[in-house]
C-alpha cells in the first residue's frame, strides 16, 4: 500500500506512477483546461489556413492592381501618342508659313512631312547622299524619323538653307539633341546649311537655355 505523508511523497508517487499524475490533473483541472493544448493546436491550424488564404488574396489583389496600372499606362501612352500625332498634323497644315519666317527663310518648301506629298524629292536627295557615301544607311534611317524637313532660301544671303524640325508637345533634352544630330546628317546629305529646330507647345527655362547653348532654334506653337 502506498503511504502519502506529505507533498514530497505526492511528487515521488507521480514520478513513479504516471497514471496518478493523469488522475490528479483530471481532478484538479477543468475539462476546458485539459483540452486547451488540443484547442490551441486546432486554432493555430485554422489561423494558419486563414492567413494563407489572406496572403493568397493579397497576392491576387496585387497582381490585379499591377495589371490595371499596366493598362492605365498603356492608355496614357496611347493618349500621349494620339495627342502628339494630332499636334504634328495641325502644325503640318501650315508648317511652311509658321516656321519659315521665324527662321529667316523665304520660298519655303516642305521637303519631308505631311505637306510634302510623296516625299520623292527628299527620297532622291537621300539616295544620292547615301550613294556618294556622305551619310550611312543608319544615319538615313535616323533622319527618316524626323518630323519635318524644310528647304528654302536665306533672306539674308539668298543661299539655299534647310531646316530639320523635331516636333514635340513638351520639350525634353532628347528633342534638342536629336534636332542637333539630325541637322548635322542633313547638312552632310545636302552640302548646304541645315538648321536644327524644335517646334514645341511647352518648354521650361532649363531646356530653353540648353537649346540656346547648342544653337537649336526654338519655335513655340500652341496645341
Amino acid at each position: 500500500m502506498t503511504t502519502v505523508k506529505d507533498f514530497v511523497d505526492i511528487l515521488r508517487i507521480i514520478r513513479e506512477q504516471p497514471e496518478w499524475g493523469d488522475a490528479l490533473r483530471s481532478a484538479l483541472l477543468s475539462k476546458e483546461l485539459l483540452e486547451m493544448p488540443q484547442t490551441l493546436a486546432e486554432f493555430a491550424k485554422a489561423t494558419n489556413g486563414r492567413l494563407e488564404r489572406l496572403e493568397e488574396g493579397q497576392t491576387r489583389l496585387e497582381e490585379r492592381q499591377a495589371r490595371v496600372e499596366g493598362e492605365i499606362g498603356h492608355l496614357r501612352g496611347d493618349f500621349g501618342n494620339m495627342r502628339g500625332s494630332w499636334y504634328e498634323i495641325r502644325l503640318g497644315r501650315n508648317v511652311d508659313t509658321i516656321v519659315g519666317p521665324r527662321l529667316g527663310m523665304r520660298n519655303v518648301r516642305v521637303l519631308k512631312g505631311s505637306l510634302a506629298g510623296n516625299n520623292m524629292a527628299y527620297l532622291d536627295l537621300m539616295d544620292a547622299a547615301e550613294d556618294r557615301g556622305d551619310i550611312t544607311e543608319e544615319e538615313r534611317i535616323d533622319l527618316d524619323a524626323i518630323g519635318f524637313i524644310l528647304q528654302g532660301r536665306s533672306r539674308q544671303d539668298q543661299f539655299t538653307v534647310y531646316a530639320a524640325l523635331e516636333v514635340s508637345i513638351t520639350a525634353g533634352d532628347s528633342d534638342i539633341n536629336r534636332a542637333l544630330a539630325r541637322a548635322g546628317i542633313l547638312a552632310r546629305a545636302t552640302g548646304e546649311t541645315a538648321l536644327p529646330v524644335i517646334v514645341i507647345s511647352n518648354i521650361d527655362d532649363t531646356r530653353r537655355q540648353l537649346a540656346e547653348e547648342r544653337n537649336v532654334a526654338v519655335i513655340t506653337y500652341g496645341e
